[in-house]
């Protein structure tokens, strides 16, 4: 792990690119929403049922990070929350998302918008699942061993 000599944050890889920055989820919240900021607390706790992870709060948005960001919440609006998933190939096929994001072939982030906690479907923990093993780079593990 690198640590980030101006902001202290954690990163896996050296020299990684961020905002540097004290924020805070209290400030990304800040005046937003009460309907959805319960639904960014419902998410978050869906979340948890997966597995541990650490909030990194920068100006525009909320990542969820283990080894590496795997989730953001990118936006509360009026009565959503818009999400992102990085993933290691894209899917296409599924209501889920509504764009998903070419990096280079190597990962693809896919966005979603949640309404309501019903939005939080199984179909969704399924796509959650994949991006926190992402997030515990499960992908170059596999990669190595192969």
């Amino acid at each position: 792990m690198w640590t980030c000599p101006k902001c202290g944050h954690p990163f896996f890889n050296k020299n990684q690119s961020h905002s540097c920055g004290s924020y805070t989820v209290d400030d990304f919240l800040k005046d937003k929403p009460a309907q959805s900021v319960e639904l960014f607390h419902t998410f978050l706790a869906e979340y948890q049922k997966i597995g541990p992870f650490q909030l990194h709060p920068v100006k525009t948005r909320v990542a969820l990070l283990t080894k590496m960001r795997f989730c953001s919440v990118n936006k509360i609006g009026p009565d959503y929350i818009g999400i992102h998933l990085v993933l290691t190939a894209p899917f296409e096929h599924t209501l889920c998302f509504y764009k998903i994001d070419n990096l280079a072939n190597r990962f693809f982030v896919h966005h979603a918008r949640l309404y309501d906690a019903e939005d939080i479907s199984a179909e969704l923990i399924y796509y959650m699942r994949m991006a926190y093993e992402v997030g515990n780079r499960a992908h170059i593990i596999l990669k190595k061993n192969t």
